[in-house]
């Protein structure tokens, strides 16, 4: 009863937008995020320069089922492509370069989210559908996280596919994005899965019967995809890795590795103040409204449920704002749908680009500093170093967040590890602990160890201070030259290895 009556008021009345407007506004998306992507002068971090490297690799030595590239990583001979879709995206884009490659990556993904958020609001007849697909925009956390060019990207269309499909009974949409999560993103029946809880939980608030066939059918799309996958056992492998070891464990525990960044962090009190305070009252305001009115239709509830999840998860884990900005967006738009007010969606998009202007232009100011990229690796010295490191060598790093970007500059050489060092850790926890030990102690015999139990000749390093007393014990070895430094790199030549085998 109450279905056919939701069905009822979602088609009773007309289409607001012509045919064109769909193509007109799918261009004006990819026209902004264009002019996004090209605001940005370099990728904004090492992953995107490591995903870069995996496509080549790809376009290389086709689909990779070990990673002979990061020999003391986990994925080693455990390899797990996790982000296979997003690395396809990279294969054809080589002869562009890393800048280029990543933005037409980032446009492509980009427009993806705004698309898709447009195309749901259109469906469920929301007035001004495409101005609404804009709000997220409004919140300049969120335009940082969606600027950058990473495989969460394609998990946030992913996921506003799945939570309207759940709701609305579209199982054969349903199927295709549940068969792709798993070719597109790690997490890829954890972020699923709330999305089924928050549509089933409306549900029963509503009074509807539970529906067992969006259930059934997500999880044998999630299977199927699973099994499509290149890398089926080790992907089960590394999703349980990223979930207890990097999340639980590290992320949210007692922090055995290095910093994995600080997306994983909190998001502190100030930032939800000065990015996200706008979407913070949107996310209230559409929940209690579709409180009230939950008799008439379970969805807006669904998605309001949804956005408190991820909410909630955002307060001990900023990397997750990307879903709640979004979902807050779609929430209060089905919310106040059928109020017939039009000014809603323009006012709320004024509202939030004044306070962006007015307390948030900081991320933006980080977007298009090119000195605030600490990965990045100027031409002549990336040049330089592939002169000096020979193909096959092994190079020794001091840490795992500018691997990426050395993989560009020095194909087909290998390194540490690569995208987190919980995969070393996995690897080898003793030899991980001697790499921290290295780096932390600075023992004179630093170089003979890094010969004797890494088998590197060549130490590339970020110039930071907490490393210049290791620097210091490197140079004091007779056997050890400095090839390169400046304010920011650092490279040594440790020579041969001169001890007892």
């Amino acid at each position: 009863m109450v279905d056919n009556q939701v069905i009822t008021n979602v088609t009773s009345h007309p289409r607001r937008e012509g045919w064109w407007r769909v193509p007109a506004w799918l261009l004006f998306f990819t026209f902004l995020v264009c002019l996004l992507q090209w605001y940005i002068p370099h990728p904004l971090d090492d992953d995107t320069a490591y995903h870069f490297s995996v496509g080549q690799l790809m376009a290389r030595h086709g689909i990779l089922h070990n990673f002979p590239w990061t020999p003391f990583s986990w994925q080693f001979d455990h390899y797990a492509d996790k982000e296979f879709l997003f690395h396809l995206l990279f294969v054809p884009l080589g002869g562009l370069g890393l800048v280029n490659a990543s933005r037409v990556v980032g446009v492509v993904a980009g427009t993806l989210i705004l698309s898709t958020l447009y195309l749901i609001l259109r469906s469920e007849k929301v007035m001004l559908a495409g101005v609404w697909a804009l709000i997220p925009l409004g919140a300049s956390a969120f335009v940082y996280r969606f600027a950058m060019v990473r495989p969460h990207l394609l998990s946030i269309a992913l996921a506003l596919i799945v939570l309207w499909a759940c709701a609305r009974g579209r199982l054969y949409i349903l199927a295709c994005a549940a068969v792709i999560y798993p070719l597109a993103y790690v997490a890829f029946w954890q972020i699923p899965l709330i999305l089924l809880l928050a549509t089933e939980s409306s549900r029963l608030f509503t009074g509807e019967r539970l529906r067992w066939k969006p259930a059934v059918t997500l999880l044998a799309g999630i299977v199927a995809g699973v099994l499509l996958h290149p890398n089926t056992a080790n992907l089960l492998g590394i999703n349980w890795i990223h979930m207890a070891d990097i999340l639980f464990r590290n992320a949210w525990g007692e922090k055995v590795e290095f910093s994995l960044g600080t997306e994983f962090n909190p998001f502190p009190l100030s930032g939800w103040c000065y990015y996200l305070l706008v979407a913070l009252f949107m996310a209230a305001f559409a929940l209690v409204l579709a409180w009230r009115e939950r008799r008439q239709d379970s969805f807006p509830l669904a998605c309001a449920i949804a956005t408190m999840v991820f909410g909630l998860l955002t307060v001990k884990s900023g990397r997750f704002l990307e879903y709640f900005v979004p979902c807050a967006v779609l929430s209060l738009a089905v919310t106040t749908r059928h109020r017939g007010k039009r000014f809603i969606a323009p006012v709320l998009l004024g509202i939030s680009l004044l306070y962006t202007l007015l307390f948030g232009t900081y991320p933006y100011t980080v977007l298009g500093s090119l000195d605030d990229k600490a990965a990045y690796l100027e031409p002549a010295t990336a040049e330089f170093f592939a002169q000096q490191v020979p193909v096959g060598a092994q190079v020794f790093t001091t840490n795992w967040d500018y691997t990426g970007n050395l993989m560009v500059a020095l194909p087909e050489r290998q390194f540490l590890v690569a995208a987190d060092p919980t995969l070393f850790y996995k690897k080898d926890s003793q030899l991980y602990a001697l790499w921290q030990r290295l780096l932390e102690t600075a023992p004179p015999d630093a170089a003979e160890q890094i010969r004797r139990y890494f088998s590197s000749r060549f130490v590339i390093s970020r110039n930071d201070p907490k490393f210049w007393p290791f620097f210091d014990a490197l140079a004091n070895d007779s056997h050890v030259k400095c090839l390169f430094a400046d304010k920011k790199w650092v490279m040594f030549d440790l020579g041969s290895f001169t001890g007892p085998q």
